[in-house]
């Protein structure tokens, strides 16, 4: 991991994916042909989304070699030097390589952490400099001093040219504001004076972002699940921030100080439970219930009371929706549960649909069995008291399309100049995921305008030109289809297909080894040509399946699948 995140920045790195050790992803490279073809498969035939990819970055070696000959220039420099090189040596050695065996780190992190050994990587480019010393040493021997001037002057700045021409566009930041507006997409997907949990980094210091710096819906309190287990972010979430009230805990500290209370095993003692209940007895100082001084909770069932008439009266839900109200929540606790469990469960209890409460919808997981009362709004679930068990998260429809068509804002990413490195690329599509899932519940209801509006927008603020199309663009060809609109929606399957027929040609011209270490890409590209033209055999697109199918037949037969 240390070399691979060490040759990217002396000699090239392949693009800005996330590696876990494929041939097509993150790897380093030099920008020579036969050392590349070698090293990570034949770059002649690059699919267009790898070979395009602004992270692609080529050095040709050229700031290694420098490195290089600046260890040479301390070795051969006489006492002076070699003491040189072992204080420069100590210092690349110890803010890297050494750094990777005291912190035992595995070599696949969960992102990319070379900023970590940025001090070893500052010790070499000490040796790149010290390398132009060494080359002018070298030249001097056989050149005058105004020819060596001239030369080393046009050899060496090539190298820094070089690696500016390579890495401006993906560290050029300029009109990308997707952080600050994505944030803002969170926050404005709920109403007012609203609870939102959050669980990561990229749900979470955005939305802090926008309300400490600019302002923005600081009626809403953010809180991070991650941090809902430690005593001392429950009690900063009992204090007010901004127009934020506290949120509401009946719990004392001495409920959950430290490690009190840290993790609560469940018993199927008995069938239910109300939620009160429960938290009584897992409050309670009696003995009797604890299991070697432990709290525990004797059902795995707990039951929320549910209050019609505050419902309607908080504006939780409107009038015209009140036949929905379901009597009681059931909470199933397929496991034993955390401190931060039991907190969500705390707020719900206390709170009483007074303030809304959400979801960010990038948290995953199934949320304690709530998931069946989710109604999505945008880029957060609001929980409420209706839904049907085992059934999806219903769609708010027409607050979801106002937030996304209205209040949304998408970064810039309509720009083909905006650098969207990986991370970023990923949440555009958890927009278009969302923009889906919208258009779906429209056309459910039997709006085709609406629908068709959202589609075009979708195209619009998250083309394919910036944000490649992928498997789950053919939802929304399939929905141009439904719409009377076949002409855009074969333009996006054309591209998803084309994508999966570089990709396809590119992995099995591999060699054998290399392309059995790819056989899951390989599979997930034909599933997603497969799903393209079994969408357009049923909807009778002919131009599509007249294209492709032959190709699919022929990768099928040629990997005997």
């Amino acid at each position: 991991m240390y070399w691979r995140y060490f040759m990217w920045n002396f000699s090239g790195r392949q693009n800005d994916l996330q590696s876990s050790g494929e041939i097509d992803r993150g790897n380093w490279i030099t920008g020579i042909g036969f050392i590349d073809n070698w090293l990570v498969g034949d770059q002649t035939n690059l699919p267009s989304e790898l070979r395009n990819n602004k992270g692609h970055n080529t050095y040709f070696l050229l700031p290694l070699l420098l490195g290089i000959f600046g260890i040479m220039f301390l070795i051969y420099g006489g006492k002076n030097g070699i003491e040189g090189f072992w204080t420069s040596g100590l210092l690349f050695l110890l803010t890297g390589l050494a750094i990777v065996i005291y912190l035992n780190q595995s070599p696949y992190q969960p992102r990319e952490r070379d900023y970590a050994y940025a001090g070893s990587f500052y010790a070499f480019s000490i040796w790149i400099g010290l390398g132009v010393l060494f080359i002018i040493k070298f030249i001097n021997k056989y050149a005058p001093k105004t020819a060596t001037t001239l030369i080393v002057s046009i050899s060496c700045l090539m190298v820094p040219a070089i690696m500016a021409q390579q890495n401006w566009d993906d560290h050029d930041r300029s009109g990308r504001y997707t952080c600050r507006d994505f944030g803002q997409n969170y926050l404005a997907s709920c109403k007012p004076n609203a609870i939102i949990f959050t669980m990561g980094d990229n749900d979470t210091f955005p939305l802090w972002y926008n309300q400490e710096v600019e302002g923005k819906r600081t009626d809403i309190r953010v809180c991070n699940l991650s941090y809902l287990n430690l005593d001392w972010y429950i009690e900063q979430m009992k204090r007010e921030a901004h127009e934020s009230a506290p949120l509401p805990f009946s719990w004392n500290l001495s409920d959950y100080f430290g490690t009190k209370n840290e993790y609560i095993e469940t018993d199927s003692l008995m069938s239910k439970l109300d939620l009160n209940t429960a938290f009584d007895f897992v409050r309670s100082s009696d003995p009797k219930t604890k299991v070697e001084d432990k709290a525990f909770i004797p059902a795995t069932h707990l039951v929320l009371p549910v209050c019609a008439e505050q419902v309607i009266k908080s504006g939780t839900l409107p009038l015209n929706r009140a036949s929905e109200i379901l009597p009681q929540i059931e909470i199933n606790l397929k496991r034993d549960i955390t401190k931060s469990d039991m907190m969500i469960l705390e707020i719900l209890k206390e709170n009483n649909w007074k303030r809304p409460v959400y979801f960010s919808i990038t948290i995953g997981g199934e949320y304690l069995g709530l998931t069946d009362h989710f109604e999505r709004t945008g880029l957060a679930y609001q929980i409420l008291p209706v839904g049907v068990k085992g059934a999806e998260p219903g769609v708010n429809v027409d607050e979801m399309y106002d937030n996304m068509m209205n209040k949304f804002k998408y970064g810039g990413i309509e720009n083909p100049k905006v650098y969207l490195d990986e991370n970023i690329r990923n949440m555009c599509r958890t927009h278009r995921m969302s923009f889906i899932q919208l258009i779906g519940a429209l056309l459910n209801k039997g709006d085709t305008v609406r629908a068709k509006k959202a589609l075009d927008y979708c195209n619009k603020v998250i083309p394919g030109t910036t944000v490649s199309h992928d498997g789950l663009s053919t939802y929304l060809a399939q929905f141009y289809y439904v719409v009377g609109e076949p002409v855009e929606g074969n333009l996006i399957m054309n591209a998803v297909a084309k994508n999966c027929v570089e990709n396809l040609d590119w992995y099995v011209n591999l060699d054998t080894n290399r392309r059995i270490s790819c056989t899951e890409q390989i599979k997930d590209n034909l599933n997603t040509l497969n799903q393209v033209l079994s969408i357009c055999n049923q909807t009778n697109q002919k131009s599509v399946m007249d294209k492709y199918l032959p190709i699919f037949i022929e990768y099928r037969k040629r990997l005997q699948i």
